[in-house]
């Protein structure tokens, strides 16, 4: 298939996944997307799995139908639940496979510059209260979430998209630059704390020597942090947060894993914390999943559940690339839901592609100049990467 058909396919996709408020019945427009995408990705045998990610997904997804349909627990929504699992959230990482194999060996289709453009164009959206593709939540207040439902998932698209990238350069000073930026440009506007965890994890796994660029970018975002985010560590509001908000929801997760290890199934979180007579910020009518993603799969399928995460999360089996690779998503995804977002799962099966590095010929481009600012077809080198 000709690059530029596969270039428009990816940018097509991000920006489709990016409308979150538009539906199709009951479908996002992204989802549409990568459901119609995948029959020509199997047309070009683009699809590749390994045996330890299809076990795991068929044992956590046997397990956790078979408690959803045995155990007797009250559940809100299972049936939305299991066509994600079961549907979507597979096939966006199927794809996420195939374009990172593809991604191996040419640019990507877009630059710094074209994300901080589509950021302004965010904010745009916001301010002029554009009807349709940006809608207020109450929940947000100012802060900037744009045509995505959550500020947690612009923070997250923006920044996969700038980590994509970053892998791809030459991850110099220039490059630590332009993704340290971009950063903290959307921590600010989006007020999404937790995205400098997985922003410094990056800086400290994938820039080989450059200590003292470590510690001023590692410094300069704890200074970030405590600067625009102090009022978040006063004693009253650790207080909500260990009492009544995440404190409280993971002692009672906790409580519930002690009380039955093989998990509940699907829809019994959401129905669970709407009727329990302890209430939890954050949590009950409307939210279908506790803020910790491995902790959240093993109420769903126990032992299983934690499998699921550790393979496709962690990247385990996949050899220790692959997992560097994917170690910003993993401990993002402890304190956020993120196995809930479909372009987490795009990512997490481009970053596996990545770091375990299968292509054919041999060989991937090469970063040396500034092209990635706008990218172009460059040359090549040789890569040696693990099997995929």
């Amino acid at each position: 298939m000709p690059r530029r058909l596969i270039n428009i396919q990816l940018v097509l996709g991000l920006l489709l996944l990016s409308v979150q408020f538009v539906l199709i019945g009951v479908a996002q427009l992204g989802q549409m997307w990568a459901v119609a995408l995948i029959p020509l990705l199997i047309m070009r045998k683009a699809i590749r799995v390994k045996g330890h990610e299809m076990l795991a997904y068929l044992l956590f997804i046997g397990v956790a139908l078979l408690l959803t349909s045995l155990s007797g627990y009250p559940r809100i929504k299972a049936t939305e639940q299991i066509a994600k699992f079961v549907v979507v959230y597979p096939v966006f990482y199927l794809v996420g496979r195939a374009f990172g194999r593809h991604y191996l060996r040419h640019k990507l289709p877009f630059g710094y510059i074209a994300l901080f453009m589509f950021l302004a164009y965010q904010v745009a959206l916001q301010k002029l209260n554009i009807p349709i593709l940006y809608k207020t939540v109450d929940f947000m207040q100012d802060a900037l979430h744009g045509s995505f439902k959550e500020k947690n998932w612009l923070a997250t698209f923006f920044f996969l998209c700038s980590y994509a990238l970053f892998l791809q350069s030459k991850r110099g000073k220039a490059d630590a630059l332009w993704f340290i930026v971009l950063s903290a440009v959307v921590a600010l506007l989006s007020e999404s704390k937790t995205e400098l965890i997985p922003c410094g994890i990056v800086l400290m796994t994938q820039i080989k020597g450059r200590t003292a660029l470590k510690i001023v970018a590692i410094a300069a975002g704890a200074a970030l942090y405590y600067f625009r985010f102090h009022s978040a560590l006063s004693s009253d509001q650790l207080n909500v947060r260990l009492e009544q908000e995440r404190g409280l929801a993971f002692m009672m997760s906790i409580a519930l894993v002690v009380k039955d290890w093989t998990g509940y199934g699907f829809g019994f979180v959401e129905s669970y914390f709407a009727s329990s007579p302890v209430s939890v910020i954050g949590l009950g009518a409307g939210t279908n999943s506790i803020f910790c993603a491995p902790l959240d799969l093993m109420l769903i399928a126990g032992v299983p559940g934690v499998i699921l995460w550790l393979v496709f999360f962690c990247g385990a089996g996949h050899g220790w690339r692959t997992m560097l690779c994917l170690a910003p998503v993993a401990a993002w995804s402890l304190v956020n839901p993120m196995h809930q977002s479909e372009m987490v799962y795009l990512f997490c099966g481009y970053l596996v592609s990545w770091g375990s590095g299968v292509f054919a010929p041999r060989e991937t481009a090469t970063f040396a100049d500034a092209s990635y600012l706008f990218p172009q077809a460059a040359g090549s080198r040789q890569f040696r990467g693990g099997g995929a």
